[in-house]
């Protein structure tokens, strides 16, 4: 009962922020994955495929330690034993944590525009699937027998992810936030077909072609969202990584990346109820006047990497809920004075009149990213001098 009325408390804690309420106190919700497994010292791969007590027991751990009112989710995001079938995967899995391999990133070439543009989601499957998976240039009953295998594995996963879901939630008191995950259209195009260098040729040389590409994008990925997460859920989020806004110029922002991050929280949250938070990697300070057409009326979370907060909230406050505020260098280089201080100064610069989630403001995966006893003093003291 202890754990469960916890549980309530916190996932409570985060649900009125998100709803434009005043919490009881700033909740403390670090952007972490693999850094808990690291933390407690268990073995990752075998937390994250094979032994859902050796996870459930690295969450206690460091729950016991470090105070948290929630994190994103549970770091195993990723089929390893299905993308094995297939020979490829932009991850491989090692005790550092999750790590990039490289991948066969431009799949698409401009002259598969037209093609691909008359139906994204029919060329995505007979033709980007084949080019960036050789193997199923097979039979078709060897590609059947495949994809029965992926089938069958991708249930195991979900099934796995669902178990160690529960039993944090009933164990540890921990609420996992994120229900689904989702692409603005432009970012699909850098991350999955055309890459950086394609894409940067795309907006001088096909600039029409790209937007009507990411028009059919738009559509296809919003429509995976609501078959994998049908129903929203105030208190939890769909996760969306912001990777192509700040390598671009603010016209080629408001040409080529803003309508369809706008259309995407106009369909997706104020239409649909969803809430969304946003990764906002590098610095937005060059976008905040462009910025200002979004949506007041919807439910976005806004965690940014760079760029000074109290500006952000000053002049976003009314379109997201800001996230961030504590360096994540900070925490590896300095004191634990230097932290608190920082901590501090979130309170009194980021946390008045609410809509405020006090986070790290890059990725927490090893515990060589910062020192466990700066991680333990900052989030103890927001949670201890954070209250309203």
């Amino acid at each position: 009962m202890e754990i469960e009325k916890m549980y309530s408390e916190k996932f409570n804690r985060v649900k009125s922020v998100m709803l434009k309420q005043q919490p009881d106190r700033v909740p403390v919700v670090p952007n972490m994955e693999t850094y808990v497994y690291r933390y407690a010292n268990v073995n990752l791969k075998e937390a994250l495929t094979n032994d859902v007590d050796l996870a459930v027991d690295a969450f206690k751990k460091t729950t016991k330690d470090i105070y948290l009112d929630a994190i994103l989710g549970n770091s195993n995001i990723i089929p390893f034993k299905v993308m094995d079938l297939f020979g490829e995967g932009i991850y491989t899995i090692t005790e550092k944590g999750l790590q990039i391999k490289g991948s066969h990133g431009m799949v698409l070439e401009p002259e598969d525009y037209p093609e691909f543009n008359k139906n994204v989601e029919d060329f995505l499957t007979n033709e980007i699937i084949r080019r960036k998976y050789p193997i199923l240039n097979q039979s078709f009953e060897e590609n059947k027998t495949l994809m029965i295998q992926a089938l069958d594995g991708m249930n195991a996963f979900g099934s796995y992810n669902a178990k160690m879901n529960q039993r944090i939630k009933e164990e540890v008191g921990l609420p996992l936030l994120t229900k689904g995950s989702c692409y603005v259209a432009s970012d699909i195009m850098l991350d999955y077909l055309r890459d950086f260098v394609g894409v940067s040729k795309d907006l001088r040389r096909h600039p029409n072609e790209f937007l009507e590409a990411c028009n059919g994008i738009h559509k296809y990925v919003q429509k995976l969202l609501y078959e994998s997460y049908p129903t929203p859920q105030d208190g939890f989020v769909v996760f969306s990584p912001l990777h192509l806004p700040t390598f671009l110029k603010p016209k080629d922002f408001e040409k080529f990346y803003f309508p369809f991050m706008k259309r995407y929280i106009e369909e997706v949250s104020v239409k649909r109820g969803y809430t969304i938070l946003f990764f906002m990697e590098n610095d937005w300070t060059p976008y905040l006047s462009i910025l200002q057409d979004l949506p007041s009326n919807a439910k976005v979370i806004g965690l940014f990497e760079h760029g000074d907060l109290k500006t952000y909230k000053k002049q976003l406050g009314s379109k997201m809920v800001i996230m961030g505020g504590m360096p994540l260098n900070l925490l590896k280089t300095g004191t634990k004075e230097q932290c608190v201080d920082k901590a501090k100064q979130c309170l009194d610069d980021y946390a008045p009149d609410g809509n405020y989630i006090f986070s790290v403001d890059m990725v927490l995966m090893d515990t060589e990213d910062a020192k466990s006893e700066n991680i333990i003093a900052a989030f103890d003291y927001i949670h201890e001098n954070g209250k309203y």
